[in-house]
């Protein structure tokens, strides 16, 4: 067996962890852990575990009345180093709690001593927004991929819109979509408008 396989496999035994602990607060996210646990691995697509992987958090995300986001941190060796999501309203209120954001904080106080993240890879569910994209530019972190395209938040489709000096530090950087099925990309949006509207909406009111 390859060690591809292997991290496959433990991907998906850690991610079916996760699901198990969510606790459906109604029957559309249920929905959706019933999907995401007997979801089959696309072969076909490099990123597939990964971005299933996100899309396992984002629905955690959403379980606990947050955006449903969800990140993963992987170092050279494809192993999974931070995870998180969306933490905007819960546990309280933080305006800078995007996914991305907490991962990059988990890493960033765990390994204070990795100064170089050339051959790590950043899985987002959602295609980062201005916000996230500046932070995940000034973390150098090698590679960004997105599961899902943000068409309305998103910023990576508008790269070349930022100022010249964040585009000349994102130069050394690769962003793209990840390689996974239709289906998994379908999911991530799903996941994500179960409750977005209603978020918006007290974000608004706020």
């Amino acid at each position: 067996m390859n060690s591809r396989k292997v991290k496959r496999e433990e991907l998906g035994q850690f991610g079916l962890a996760l699901l198990a602990q969510i606790e459906p607060r109604d029957n559309s996210i249920n929905r959706w852990k019933v999907w995401l646990m007997n979801y089959q691995f696309n072969d076909e697509c490099a990123d597939d575990d990964y971005g299933w992987l996100t899309c396992a958090l984002a629905l955690k995300s959403v379980n606990f009345g947050n955006f449903g986001v969800g990140s993963v941190l992987v170092d050279h060796s494809v192993s999974v180093v931070a995870w998180g999501h969306n933490e905007v309203f819960n546990p309280y209120f933080r305006s800078d709690r995007h996914a991305e954001m907490v991962v990059v904080d988990k890493f960033e106080d765990a390994y204070q001593n990795v100064t170089k993240l050339e051959g790590y890879t950043l899985y987002t569910s959602l295609e980062s927004c201005p916000m996230c994209l500046a932070r995940l530019i000034t973390s150098r972190i090698n590679k960004i991929v997105h599961v899902a395209e943000d068409t309305t938040g998103g910023m990576v489709h508008k790269l070349e819109n930022l100022p010249a000096i964040w585009m000349e530090l994102a130069d050394s950087q690769i962003f793209s979509k990840a390689n996974c099925s239709l289906e998994l990309v379908k999911a991530s949006i799903q996941i994500f408008l179960i409750n977005a509207e209603e978020l918006n909406e007290m974000l608004k009111n706020r």
